[in-house]
């Protein structure tokens, strides 16, 4: 089973797409509402106007709507191929959970997932399916922490001082073991994490 896309809705649809494009996407397809937009690597985004804010992950098979947590998962085919790429890449969602074993034992038994990395002082663990692709479980003692759209980024400080340029300014930014982090919430609403990988976990 491949995880396809991530499947966000934006009060703000316009907004989020020109937040996307400034990180890097390709606008592949835009109507009413909707649009598709491709990353340089790893999932495509599917973003559609909402009340809320929210994201899931759409994989291309048929199995349960929600995870051990409750956080939402979609399955339907993908789309025909992509006619361009963006610049920016898609690390996954990042879903919040209080009990990460639990959590990754379902992921790798109800989905076929396998752990790819996994950092016991941040617990935050990434689970890959066969193409590589990931997704991502953070413990957080609060599950109303909203599930974020993480973008791999190189340089996350240069990042966030690009995007100061636009007038968008991190909610925060952390140092991990691993790396750097930078979250933030785009104009139209999505919980966005720019992840930065040290030169030894840059898998």
């Amino acid at each position: 089973m491949s995880l396809v896309a991530l499947s966000l809705q934006s009060p703000d649809t316009s907004a989020d797409v020109g937040f996307l494009q400034v990180l890097g996407f390709a606008l592949c397809e835009l109507e009413d509402g909707r649009a598709r937009l491709v990353p340089a690597s790893g999932p495509e985004l599917w973003l559609q106007s909402g009340e809320s804010a929210r994201l899931a992950a759409v994989f291309d098979g048929l199995g349960p709507l929600r995870d051990l947590e409750g956080n939402p998962l979609i399955y339907e085919p993908p789309p025909a191929a992509a006619t361009s790429r963006g610049q920016a890449e898609v690390l996954g969602p990042v879903y919040p959970v209080v009990d990460l074993v639990s959590s990754i034992t379902w992921y790798e038994k109800q989905l076929g997932l396998t752990e790819a990395f996994r950092d016991e002082v941040t617990q935050w663990a990434e689970l890959s399916d066969a193409a590589g692709r990931r997704l991502v479980l953070a413990f957080t003692p609060d599950l109303d922490t909203p599930a974020m759209l993480a973008l791999r980024v190189r340089d996350a400080a240069a990042e966030v001082e690009r995007l100061r340029e636009y007038d968008l300014a991190p909610i925060w930014t952390r140092g991990v073991p691993w790396g750097r982090m930078a979250a933030y919430l785009s104009p139209g609403g999505l919980p966005v994490l720019l992840v930065e990988r040290a030169s030894s976990n840059s898998d």
